[in-house]
């Protein structure tokens, strides 16, 4: 009986501090997930697809002289938005809408560009953007969502070891630190620590 006991006290006890760990984790862990780096001169700020208010994010960055051009990723298209697109509905592709954000925001045409084609992951947005810059030591202003800086700074960093990456997150979309209670923050830190496991463990798509 007294052995019981105290093994239930253990139990217990390790289950007790697991749960206090764990949700010391969930509340740091949008800080850890989104701990940018600050900007300086580079040669292309790359925006990620697929949210488009990482564009505003470059336009800000671009028209604060840290770099001569911007680089739009060209995602995949889902093939529903291709059915909608074949029935005459308009389609707010990522690179096209995104060059018209730009235009708008006074970035000349001339400073934009897109890279890539039917990327579907950050692994092949930075293949995508090695093909660009296969030699020297580049600098490069990766933007995209704050819970996605740290796995874009890692997926980058591996993929292009010459190059110098920083990562940006953009300001237009807001990431509470108290993303629990949030409906949008909340499956995308779950998700977003799913897939940084996962390519941790060696997945690479």
């Amino acid at each position: 009986m007294q052995c019981f006991k105290r093994c239930v006290l253990g139990f217990l006890t390790i289950a007790v501090v697991t749960v206090v760990l764990a949700a010391v984790a969930a509340y740091h862990v949008a800080a850890w997930l989104s701990e940018g780096d600050p900007p300086r001169r580079a040669d292309a700020i790359v925006v990620l697809g697929n949210d488009l208010t990482r564009v505003l994010q470059g336009a800000d960055l671009y028209h604060a002289g840290w770099a001569p051009r911007v680089l739009l990723s060209t995602p995949a298209r889902s093939q529903r938005a291709v059915t909608l697109a074949h029935e005459g509905l308009p389609v707010l592709w990522f690179e096209e809408a995104g060059r018209t954000l730009l235009l708008r925001r006074e970035v000349p045409d001339a400073a934009i560009a897109t890279f890539g084609t039917g990327l579907r992951t950050t692994v092949e947005e930075a293949r995508a953007i090695h093909a660009l810059f296969p030699k020297g030591t580049p600098v490069l202003l990766v933007v995209t969502s704050p819970y996605h800086v740290r796995r874009a700074r890692i997926i980058f960093r591996d993929v292009l070891p010459h190059a110098r990456v920083l990562v940006v997150a953009s300001r237009y979309e807001p990431f509470p630190d108290r993303w629990w209670t949030d409906l949008d923050a909340a499956p995308q830190v779950m998700l977003e620590c799913t897939k940084l496991a996962f390519y941790m463990v060696g997945g690479r798509r």
